[in-house]
C-alpha cells in the first residue's frame, strides 16, 4: 500500500512538473490573415456580398492574405479567380501590394471533383509568362482556391489541355499544392510580449 502511494505522489508530481507554465498576462501572437483592409461590419450579414480572402504579393514578394468582397453565388471559384485577376485597391496599392497574375488571365471554366480543381483558362494568360513571375501567379491562385480547405489541389489547363507547371521546390507539375509554394507562405510573426 505504502508503494502504490509513494507511486501515486511521484506520478503527480512529475505530472505537474510537465504543463505549460502560466503567463502572468496575455501573450500577442500575430496572425497571418492579416489586417482587414476595407471591410465593414456590414459584410458579415449581408445576403447581397460576402467577404473571401484572397492572396496578394508584399513588398518582401511573400504571399498576404486580403479580404474582397464578392456577391453571394455559388460559383466561388470562379469568383475568387476574377478578384485575382482584378485591379488593386487603393488601400492596397498604398500598401506596397502586388499582383503577378496577368490581367489578360480569362477563365474558360471550372470543373471540381471532391478536392481537386481543374481550372480551364484560355491562351493568352498564364503561359506569356514565365520564370518567377509564373511561379509567384500560379502561387497566387494556389493559395487563394486552397484557403478554406475544400480544396487540396489545383489543376491548371489552357484551353482545355492540361499542362504541367513549374514549382518553386524543383520539377513540373500537374496537380499544385499549397506545399509546392511555400517560399511564398506569408511571414507568421510569433511576437510574444511580457
Amino acid at each position: 500500500m505504502r508503494k502504490v502511494c509513494f507511486y501515486l505522489i511521484f506520478a503527480s508530481l512529475a505530472f505537474s512538473a510537465c504543463g505549460i507554465p502560466e503567463d502572468t498576462q496575455p501573450n500577442i501572437v500575430d496572425s497571418p490573415i492579416g489586417v482587414r483592409t476595407e471591410a465593414s461590419s456590414e459584410l458579415l450579414t449581408s445576403d447581397d456580398v460576402r467577404e473571401e480572402i484572397i492572396y496578394l504579393f508584399d513588398e518582401k514578394n511573400l504571399l498576404v492574405p486580403v479580404f474582397r468582397e464578392i456577391p453571394s453565388v455559388d460559383l466561388r471559384v470562379t469568383d475568387l479567380i476574377n478578384e485575382l485577376v482584378a485591379d488593386l485597391s487603393e488601400t492596397e496599392r498604398d500598401t506596397s501590394l502586388s499582383t503577378a497574375v496577368p490581367a489578360g488571365l480569362s477563365l474558360a471554366g471550372v470543373t471540381q471533383e471532391e478536392d481537386v480543381a481543374t481550372i480551364n483558362f484560355n491562351a493568352g494568360g498564364l503561359e506569356v509568362i514565365e520564370g518567377d513571375e509564373l511561379a509567384k501567379a500560379l502561387a497566387q491562385i494556389v493559395f487563394t482556391l486552397t484557403e478554406t480547405g475544400t480544396l487540396d489541389a489545383i489543376i491548371i489547363s489552357i484551353d482545355g489541355d492540361i499542362k504541367t507547371w513549374p514549382t518553386p521546390n524543383g520539377g513540373d507539375q500537374q496537380f499544385l499544392r499549397r506545399i509546392q509554394f511555400m517560399s511564398y507562405a506569408p511571414e507568421v510573426d510569433v511576437g510574444i510580449t511580457q
